[in-house]
C-alpha cells in the first residue's frame, strides 16, 4: 500500500521516524528490478526493503511469521523521484516477489481508470450509500461486460475488407451494369 512521506515508521534503532527522514538516514541497499510491463516496456526501478513497525495501526505487531516492511521505489531517471510503500509479507519472501505484486497495482489502477472512462464509475451524484452501490455495482458489470465481449471478439475472423475502397465512378458503372442486366431480362 502506497504511504506519503510523512507516515511514520519506527525501529528500535531509530525511534520514530518519517518515511522520509528514515529512508534517508538509514543506509539502504537498492536493487535495479523490474516490477512488470507497460506500455513502454519493462518498468524499472531501484527498490529497497527496510524491516519496520507501523504505529497507529498494528499495536500488536505482524502476525506470527510474517514482518511489516517498508519498501522504497527510486526512479532511474530521476533518483529524487521517491515512493514509500506499506508491506505485510511472510518472513522471508524474497524482494523480486514483494516487487511483483507491486507491480500488480498498475493494472488495477488502470481497469478503474478504464471503469471511469468508458462506464462512469465516476459520474455518479447520489446522496445515500443505496444508491452510490446501485451506481458503482452497474458500473463495474458494465465494465465485466465490455471485457468479456471485448475478449471474445477478438478470437473472430476478420471480414473480408478490399484493400481499397471502391471510387464514385466504378460505384455508378455497377450500378448502370446492374440496371442494364434487369432491362434485359425483362
Amino acid at each position: 500500500m502506497a504511504v506519503p512521506v510523512d507516515e511514520t515508521v519506527h525501529t528500535r534503532g531509530t525511534g520514530n521516524l518519517r518515511v522520509d527522514a528514515f529512508a534517508a538516514a538509514v543506509p539502504l541497499l537498492f536493487e535495479r528490478r523490474s516490477c512488470g510491463a507497460g506500455a513502454k516496456g519493462l518498468r524499472s526501478y531501484d527498490w529497497a526493503l527496510a524491516e519496520v513497525t507501523w504505529p497507529g495501526g498494528a499495536e500488536g505487531g505482524p502476525r506470527r511469521g510474517y514482518l511489516h516492511l517498508l519498501l522504497v521505489r527510486r526512479s532511474i531517471a530521476d533518483p529524487t523521484q521517491i515512493a514509500y510503500f506499506a508491506v505485510h509479507a511472510r518472513a522471508g519472501t524474497p524482494i523480486g516477489e514483494i516487487v511483483r505484486v507491486m507491480g500488480l497495482r498498475w493494472s488495477i489502477e488502470d481497469c478503474f481508470e478504464t471503469a471511469k472512462s468508458d462506464c462512469a464509475l465516476d459520474h455518479y451524484e447520489v446522496r445515500t450509500w443505496d444508491a452510490w452501490h446501485r451506481h458503482i455495482t452497474l458500473s463495474m458489470a458494465a465494465l465485466a461486460f465490455l471485457t468479456i465481449t471485448d475478449t471474445r471478439s477478438r478470437d473472430l475472423p476478420r471480414p473480408e475488407e478490399p484493400d481499397q475502397l471502391p471510387t464514385p465512378t466504378a460505384l455508378l458503372d455497377e450500378a448502370e451494369k446492374g440496371h442494364r442486366q434487369a432491362a434485359s431480362k425483362s
